[in-house]
């Protein structure tokens, strides 16, 4: 039996009772216990120990439990144990891998335990006894809450000045208009605005005028010592019990006293503020905001559609598409890899979402396909709308998830202007009065009838997939699903995919060239005939002249033999390359070098040639229609982005979430997290840190991942529970934790029967490449003139970020797939709106 002083650290001895025989043992068990004391991690680690030594005792529970005791035989022992104590032995053996003293413990203390009921109902009694007494629980210190918490980053949110801001401390004084007088003293001071402390006492409100007297620069610099300098309270905020903090803007200039003092002041800033430094606040915020921006777009798995508005009438006019997303566009292609999604986003559905609440216009789309006759037909019926035919919703669910191609979508309908395709951000001083950059007439055109976004994120896993086919349904009623089939059209409007531009995703340029390939597969089988697009050093892109059976992951070997003419140094016939990408035609492959002990000769060879020939050569550069589009459509999604990001970076050994983010709209785990206690800016992440997930689970993942990789899926589930008073309670559990599908809708039933409120989150977990440091170079390159330590704290923030995740609220989608009846989803939802509270 674990000693009582033991206890509280069970979590940690169940999740590495199972490892202390391998070989990442210590390395898990420094993680978990880092912030232990060393004499508390030496007696968990004896424990643990004590815990996995052989066991040989004979377990007799004849007598001793609340069950059917039968016997039991293993490696030739026979016990004596009821079905609980077989499902914790059984259960314990594939934890320790043997038959240990831990599993002896956990079996002699199941809950149906004589002695451990007698031992469970006298504690009961001694609470019982002292719930008459005062209980307290006592606060967490300002060390764990911040240990917990993750800074907030608002998307899309940067703070514009259009001159420089001057961090300076003088004392002045200040004119009311019933000509009262008060002290005061500046924290920064610019030619149009300064920020000024003084005593709480003072009440003063926004809009009025004031006039300030700068005594101390008079005396200094001559300046004129009769008539104040006249400004507007912008703001006013509290900083202490005692001190306020204004921010003034100045009034239009109305003499010549006050022109001659801004001259003044902008000379002043110019010649002092390497002296006395330049506040950089706003610079800082645009670096994190947009690094952090730029990690996460590329990596997002839900796909945008932007939906254009002309003459009344609404049809998809693109996508922008990632490495994550592009699938789901290609899956709304028919056989001419013409886009049907003008036909899926009808404007009959889109009018539908529209009428919704803002915050709420969201909806599941179910889709499959049917091929006949060289044609492709899609089927497709919103959640709206099989609700509306009670009767064709488990058909519709149960036959669609039989087909191959199912498919199971969350949209979201958000909304979006033209005007936020510019990001509006210029650093201040000289850079500022070169004019800001302007979307050309031509991409103008393009942008101006873009109103909507819808997001299309598919939901589909084979678990979930497997519930939908579960679901009963009349096979001789399946004709009656033609109302939901999409009619082929001779025309459809044209939609295109976008691609995400991310400078930093390719590690070195490819250059345009054909020469002949020839291929072979892994059993040295020749494919068709080929020849290359491009190549780089690591890689090379090759189109075969018809399609072949090779797929992601393959191996295989090819020859150059109209380069080996010109090579007498370099073997250029079986080099091994692995395929990294194939197309949906099946005839373009991207290849990346296969590296062995040996030098590999296809990599040293075009390392030489592009060495030898670098003017000659043209680099490979996507052609775009639009310049200048794909970053416009960027920042018009990250204004309306509805999803909930988060970053985990590597410090060390320790991998940490550090940071989440927030787009246009707070999703529902916002504003649950925004309820528990944080400090300003940060948001209180503790319950999706529970059992060290980042740490173990997360980290383990992105260990074995490339940047290449898609995402690894995880689910969420989030327990609610209403408080009378103070924030309500959280308590995560994740997918992981349970064995089966059937245990994790269980788990769904006791949480709805408890009357808890529940959400479910699925998590898109991928692996991100370095920091697209040119999209933060004017920034960096700014606060490096005046303060570089602080540029390069940001470098290391930004650098030290290894894993980008998405989080999005499923749990309309889980509960309908675990067929759970339409009054709890009714009652579940209306809880569920209870405790969404607005930050």
């Amino acid at each position: 039996m674990t000693a009582p002083d033991l206890q509280e650290h069970l979590s940690i001895i169940e999740r590495l009772k199972s490892s202390v025989q391998t070989s990442d043992f210590d390395q898990m068990f420094t993680v978990l216990t880092s912030e232990l004391p060393k004499s508390k991690q030496f007696l968990l680690k004896m424990e643990l120990k004590r815990l996995s030594q052989p066991c040989d005792f004979f377990i007799d529970l004849r007598g001793h439990v609340d069950g059917d005791v039968r016997p039991y035989e293993y490696q030739g022992k026979t016990h004596y144990m009821d079905d609980k104590a077989i499902e914790v032995f059984e259960q314990g053996i594939s934890d320790y891998g043997r038959f240990t003293l831990g599993v002896y413990e956990d079996v002699m203390n199941t809950d149906n335990n004589y002695r451990v009921m007698h031992r469970k109902e006298t504690e009961a009694r001694i609470r019982q006894a002292l719930t008459n007494g005062p209980q307290t629980e006592p606060e967490p210190t300002e060390e764990v809450m911040t240990k917990h918490q993750a800074r907030l980053v608002q998307f899309g949110s940067y703070i514009n000045r259009s001159e420089e801001r001057m961090n300076y401390s003088i004392t002045v004084e200040i004119v009311l208009e019933n000509g009262k007088m008060y002290s005061a003293q500046t924290t920064d001071i610019s030619v149009q605005g300064c920020k000024l402390k003084l005593a709480r006492q003072i009440k003063l409100a926004e809009n009025t005028e004031i006039g300030v007297f700068f005594r101390e620069l008079e005396q200094e610099y001559t300046l004129d010592r009769n008539n104040p300098i006249r400004y507007q309270i912008v703001e006013v905020s509290p900083l202490d019990q005692k001190t306020q903090q204004l921010r003034l803007k100045r009034l239009e200039l109305s003499n010549q006293q006050e022109q001659e003092f801004s001259s003044f002041i902008d000379r002043f800033i110019r010649g002092n503020k390497r002296r006395y430094k330049l506040n950089l606040d706003n610079a800082l915020d645009a670096v994190i905001v947009k690094g952090y921006e730029q990690f996460y777009v590329p990596r997002t798995s839900s796909l945008p559609v932007f939906i254009a508005v002309q003459q009344g009438k609404s049809h998809p006019q693109c996508a922008l598409t990632t490495e994550n997303n592009r699938a789901s566009f290609h899956y709304f292609q028919d056989e001419l890899q013409r886009s049907v999604l003008p036909q899926i986003l009808s404007a009959k559905r889109l009018k539908q979402l529209l009428q919704l609440p803002e915050g709420k216009r969201q909806t599941l789309l179910f889709c499959f396909t049917h091929a006949a006759k060289g044609k492709l037909y899609f089927y497709s019926a919103t959640q709206q709308e099989l609700t509306a035919e009670p009767g064709l919703m488990h058909l519709f669910l149960g036959f669609g998830a039989s087909k191959k191609s199912w498919k199971v979508f969350q949209l979201s309908f958000l909304t979006t202007s033209a005007e936020y395709s510019q990001l509006h951000f210029q650093v201040p001083g000289d850079a500022a009065t070169a004019g800001k950059p302007k979307n050309t007439n031509l991409l103008d055109a393009y942008l101006k009838p873009l109103r909507f976004i819808v997001s299309l994120t598919d939901l589909s896993t084979e678990p979930s997939t497997s519930w939908y086919q579960q679901l009963s349904y009349d096979k001789n009623a399946v004709r009656s699903l033609n109302q939901f089939a999409h009619a082929k059209l001779n025309q459809l409007p044209f939609c295109e995919a976008i691609p995400v531009k991310y400078v930093n995703l390719r590690s070195e340029d490819r250059y345009l060239y054909k020469t002949t390939v020839q291929l072979f597969n892994a059993k040295e089988e020749a494919l068709p005939a080929a020849f290359s697009r491009d190549f780089s050093p690591n890689g090379m892109q090759v189109e075969m002249q018809l399609p072949a059976q090779i797929k992601r992951g393959d191996i295989i070997r090819l020859n150059l033999p109209d380069l080996q003419k010109i090579s007498n140094k370099y073997q250029l016939s079986q080099l091994a390359y692995e395929v990294m990408a194939v197309s949906k035609s099946g005839t373009i492959m991207n290849l990346k070098v296969l590296e062995n002990d040996d030098e590999h000769q296809g990599k040293a060879f075009f390392q030489l040639l592009i060495q030898n020939n670098r003017s000659k050569l043209t680099v490979a550069e996507e052609q775009v229609k639009h310049p200048g589009l794909a970053p416009a459509l960027r920042n018009m999604l990250i204004k309306a982005l509805d999803n909930f990001p988060f970053y985990l970076h590597r410090k060390g050994i320790r991998y940490e979430m550090k940071a989440v983010a927030q787009g246009g709209l707070p999703t529902s785990l916002h504003q649950l997290l925004a309820q528990l206690p944080a400090s300003p800016e940060h948001l209180n992440i503790e319950p999706l840190i529970k059992h060290s997930a980042v740490n173990l689970t997360f980290a383990s993942q992105l260990k074995q991942m490339k940047r290449q990789d898609p995402p690894q899926c995880y689910e969420l589930y989030l327990k609610v529970q209403p408080q009378q008073q103070g924030e309500p309670e959280l308590s995560c559990h994740y997918d992981y934790e349970y064995q089966t599908e059937p245990e994790k809708k269980a788990f769904i039933e006791r949480l709805i029967n408890e009357q808890a409120a529940v959400f479910c989150y699925r998590i898109w977990l991928s692996r991100t490449g370095r920091p697209d440091s040119d999209f933060i170079a004017q920034e960096l390159s700014y606060i490096s003139q005046y303060a570089i330590h602080k540029a390069k704290l940001l470098e290391e923030e930004l650098w030290s970020v290894v894993g980008v995740g998405e989080l999005l609220d499923i749990t309309e989608e889980l509960l309908l797939r675990l067929d759970i009846p339409q009054s709890q989803r009714q009652q579940q939802s209306t809880l569920r709106d209870s405790l969404l509270t607005p930050r």
